[in-house]
């Protein structure tokens, strides 16, 4: 390529609906600037939303330098239209995992980079599609990212990831609170206290946090069981209460008597709902879902062989989102493991079984393996975490286990993460925003939210 020097000027360029600028008022365009700075590069004579699309398909690590490039990168890559395509793609380029760990007092996140396509993934299984196997051989593509956040005297729970942005729980004496991080861009923002009207509660373990497309908000809802005496008899009364927080608000939004939720999801957010499985013994009332729009509560009809006398044969259960479909796992008799999809979201008769797992032909498969899945792929690969804390890879196609890493005896929860160039200085404002600075080259920094 011929260099060649060019002043240029920032110009403010209009972006159509189709490229998805960014929304500011009535008008969506690329902020820019002035500038007397002479580039060479005949790459900066292109339109800004192509340069954007070029960027966006870079590895994450390059993108960052390319913000010391120049100043024109530098606001192209802050800019939300370009952290927009670039979340579109991000699930096609990388899959990105996070580590939750609590050491003593210590809470702290790892971040894990696996640099395959979902197609490239299956193909790493074994060339056998008769007989089942498990791979006992690790993949050199898993990689781990040479960052970590640790929170001083702070142990952590961490909710659940949208949008490259991380919500996590702090249990922090005397009050416990939350925190949304966006670990790329080392942002970070601490929640209003939720708003207690009880003398003791409980966090019950389970929140969610998700986007209403629809609103453009970022919401979180986390349940607690409340405990009251009453002064006369001297009698506890408990009763379960859901709080629901808008980012960017100074308050909590309580809801009473929500559907008690059972155990947490691994990949629950869809069609602008969160979804969980309850503690009914009812079938009907089996998996609830949260609008996070109208901040409603409803029931989504399980699969039609879901009897009460089915569901006693069902040792454990979950749900996730598989090729953009509600989709269930659960463990039957203690051998057969099942993955059923709604193909139709809402539609009682459109559940299809995807695959099963009998267990019983995998000597080194054990129940409890199962029990901690955390991401279903496009093409059907289940990624879970063994009992000897090792990421694992099913392939129902190929029907083979692969184990791709030691994940070390300091995991304590593991979910998919996508890396983004959101910020919380576009989400909640840049007047409650820490910024804290994310160090790359294998150091590790504190945070003291």
């Amino acid at each position: 390529m011929v260099l060649q020097g060019c002043k240029r000027r920032f110009e403010t360029v209009m972006v159509s609906e189709e490229r998805g600028g960014n929304l500011i008022g009535d008008k969506q365009f690329i902020n820019t600037e002035e500038s007397t700075s002479t580039l060479f590069s005949p790459l900066l004579e292109l339109p800004v939303h192509i340069i954007c699309d070029i960027l966006s398909r870079l590895p994450l690590m390059n993108i960052l330098r390319c913000k010391c490039v120049c100043k024109m990168f530098l606001k192209l890559v802050k800019d939300p239209y370009f952290s927009k395509v670039h979340l579109a793609r991000a699930p096609t380029l990388t899959t990105n995992l996070v580590l939750q760990e609590n050491i003593g007092k210590w809470g702290a996140l790892h971040f894990f980079t696996f640099d395959l396509s979902e197609s490239t993934l299956s193909s790493c299984s074994s060339a056998d599609q008769d007989t089942p196997s498990y791979l006992n051989r690790g993949l050199p593509m898993l990689s781990k990212l040479n960052a970590d956040f640790s929170f001083r005297t702070q142990r952590l729970t961490l909710v659940g990831s949208c949008n490259g942005l991380l919500c996590l729980y702090f249990d922090s004496s005397p009050r416990p609170f939350y925190g949304i991080t966006n670990p790329i861009l080392g942002e970070c923002i601490k929640l209003p206290q939720l708003t207690l009207s009880a003398p003791h509660c409980t966090y019950a373990n389970h929140s969610g946090f998700g986007y209403s497309p629809r609103t453009k908000q970022y919401k979180i809802i986390s349940f607690m069981h409340l405990t009251s005496v009453d002064p006369l008899n001297s009698i506890d009364s408990k009763r379960m209460v859901a709080d629901v927080h808008t980012l960017g608000s100074d308050s909590w939004r309580r809801i009473e008597n929500p559907p008690c939720p059972n155990r947490t999801s691994f990949d629950p957010f869809l069609n602008g709902c969160l979804h969980w499985i309850t503690n009914s013994n009812r079938p009907s009332e089996l998996i609830t879902s949260f609008d996070l729009e109208k901040e409603k509560f409803k029931v989504v009809p399980p699969p039609a062989h879901f009897s009460v006398q089915y569901m006693n044969k069902v040792s454990w259960i979950n749900i996730g989102v598989l090729r953009d479909c509600l989709c269930i796992c659960y463990i039957c008799e203690d051998v057969e493991f099942e993955v059923w999809v709604m193909r139709e979201y809402g539609v009682k008769e459109s559940w299809s079984k995807e695959f099963s797992i009998d267990m019983k032909f995998y000597c080194k498969l054990r129940v409890e393996d199962l029990h901690r899945p955390i991401k279903l792929f496009s093409n059907g690969d289940l990624w879970f975490i063994s009992s000897s804390e090792s990421l694992v890879s099913f392939s129902p196609r190929k029907r083979t286990f692969r184990e791709l890493r030691s994940m070390g005896p300091w995991k304590t929860e593991v979910t998919a993460h996508a890396l983004s160039f959101i910020s919380l200085k576009d989400v909640v404002g840049a007047e409650s925003l820490q910024v804290k600075k994310l160090l790359i080259g294998g150091r590790r920094f504190i945070l003291g939210i």
